[in-house]
């Protein structure tokens, strides 16, 4: 499988970042896209990475905020015959108290846009052979799981549940095997990317969790796992942390 970051809160030159995240995946010759960011620029960089958004015919929303299924707009309607799967409760209103109460779920318009393009899913649920949904504690929030050849890969983009929860629950579901990686944001960071949102200590100890007892092979994070939470993580291991980017490409 080969995963590519189509926008996150960084970029290099010649691509354009905003705060979401996007990811497509090809999985054994299915492209599979993973949210779509808060606005259309996702589309932009698929272009530059040389990714078709047409041929897209599954798509997945993590969760219900507007910084991950905005950007499914533009996709919606530039891609007329992919299927979203999301939790019914993604469609909930859902706000923010961080920085003062402000709304951040889904937009009107794609939730209109979602009307008959979309499939509720709640529970353990196969998408295709291989390919997993996973819900955790969050009531509008699911792990996009890949079996591989060297063990699991899940994507869970915000990890509103704790990522150490979200990876044991899958474990558990899926009994035996190993988590290769561990892909998307941890839910570290305070107001912006350069606060840390909890203590130093709890970000190491979620560190030692993840790799120490869950086993987890490697992390790629960035997004709302901010830049001191990374760096901690790095430092403590600095050969199993890699920083997600857009236009980042990963062959698992």
């Amino acid at each position: 499988m080969t995963l590519t970051v189509l926008i996150e809160n960084t970029a290099p030159d010649g691509l354009v970042r905003e705060h979401g995240l996007s990811v497509y995946i090809n999985y054994n010759e299915t492209p599979i896209l993973l949210d779509g960011g808060s606005s259309g620029k996702f589309l932009e960089n698929a272009k530059n990475v040389e990714v078709d958004i047409t041929d897209i015919r599954l798509a997945v929303l993590s969760h219900g905020h507007y910084d991950h299924a905005d950007g499914l707009v533009a996709f919606l309607r530039t891609n007329r015959t992919a299927e979203v799967c999301l939790r019914p409760a993604a469609l909930d209103e859902h706000w923010s108290d961080n920085g003062g109460r402000h709304y951040i779920g889904l937009s009107e318009e794609v939730k209109g846009l979602l009307e008959g393009r979309c499939r509720f899913v709640d529970g353990l649920t196969r998408l295709l052979p291989g390919v997993w949904l996973v819900p955790d504690g969050v009531d509008h929030e699911q792990s996009l799981v890949l079996e591989g050849e060297n063990g699991l890969v899940i994507l869970n983009a915000c990890c509103h549940a704790g990522a150490g929860y979200i990876v044991r629950g899958v474990k558990e579901a899926f009994p035996g095997k190993r988590v290769r990686a561990l892909v998307g944001g941890l839910h570290l960071m305070g107001q912006n990317t350069h606060c840390l949102g909890v203590a130093p200590g709890i970000v190491k100890n979620l560190g030692k969790w993840l790799f120490d007892e869950l086993e987890v092979g490697t992390l790629y994070t960035g997004h709302c796992t901010g830049d001191p939470a990374f760096e901690i993580l790095k430092e403590a291991h600095p050969d199993r942390v890699v920083r997600l980017t857009t236009g980042l490409t990963v062959e698992l």
